[in-house]
């Protein structure tokens, strides 16, 4: 008992001494943020960004230059850049963060958030290259995210890890299996990661949407209105009946996930699938 009481006793001074500010505080850090040319991706970084942190943001696709150049123009002190990086590609991954330590001699925060849909296709349907395609980005993008960061955030014991899941990971949807099973295969990875890398102090979890108003979202719409013959209007009214919030998440709320995962006040949450999906799904 005295020594619970103890504990307790420590750990309520510690709580006392700590202002809301400083318990959210994530000014100075260092951030990886891959997928971020566009959608929730850029918008973590912008919310990174605009709370003082250092950002490196990468994407296959080179308008990230353009999309780091935004950020630069709003938060002209920060001290990161933009990468063209293709996460299927292990020396890449390996570069990018090994770059971000050489620079800044640690890295607080890695956002695994680079991902394809694959299409909606049934099972029977799906080739060989199909399934590459999506896993060698969703998995081994992730993978090597995870891995790299890792190791320096063992060495530096602390970090925060943060993957991009998905509800479509979490239960089953027809003609969905590929990206389902690549975002079901980083659920998995987020905790197995996790209970490996909770003795250094490091956080691993993942973030999952649902409906979310991205490029990659839109894409998916139209080309279902287009099958379905319907409007893209009436389609996206009935995805809104579908969501209790009635409204489609945006990157800012996947940023408020993460920049709580990444203080302070998220420092005790770890191998969590985190639902950010408006109350679409709740398990």
């Amino acid at each position: 008992m005295m020594l619970y009481n103890n504990h307790f006793e420590q750990q309520h001074v510690i709580m006392k001494g700590e202002n809301s500010m400083g318990f959210r505080e994530v000014k100075g850090k260092v951030a990886i943020i891959t997928g971020a040319a566009r959608g929730i991706g850029y918008e973590c970084a912008e919310a990174l960004a605009a709370e003082g942190v250092e950002v490196i943001i990468a994407d296959i696709l080179p308008e990230v230059m353009e999309s780091f150049r935004k950020i630069k123009e709003k938060y002209p002190d920060n001290q990161g850049w933009a990468e063209i990086v293709d996460v299927s590609k292990e020396e890449q991954v390996r570069n990018l963060i090994e770059g971000a330590v050489k620079k800044f001699g640690k890295l607080d925060i890695m956002c695994n958030n680079a991902g394809i849909n694959g299409g909606e296709k049934s099972v029977i349907d799906v080739e060989e290259q199909d399934i590459d395609k999506v896993f060698n980005v969703n998995v081994k993008g992730t993978f090597y995210g995870c891995k790299y960061a890792g190791r320096q955030m063992a060495k530096q014991k602390s970090g925060t890890i943060v993957n991009t899941g998905s509800w479509y990971g979490r239960e089953g949807h027809a003609n969905s299996a590929l990206y389902g099973s690549s975002k079901g295969a980083i659920h998995t990875l987020t905790q197995a990661f996790a209970m490996e890398m909770a003795p250094y102090g490091v956080t691993v979890n993942a973030i999952c949407p649902a409906y979310a108003a991205t490029e990659m979202h839109w894409a998916y719409v139209r080309k279902e209105a287009a099958e379905k013959g319907v409007t893209l209007e009436s389609l996206a009214e009935a995805e809104l009946y579908n969501i209790p919030l009635h409204r489609l998440g945006t990157g800012k709320d996947q940023a408020g996930a993460v920049l709580w995962l990444a203080s302070e006040s998220g420092a005790y949450v770890t191998g969590q699938l985190i639902n950010v999906n408006g109350g679409v799904f709740f398990s």
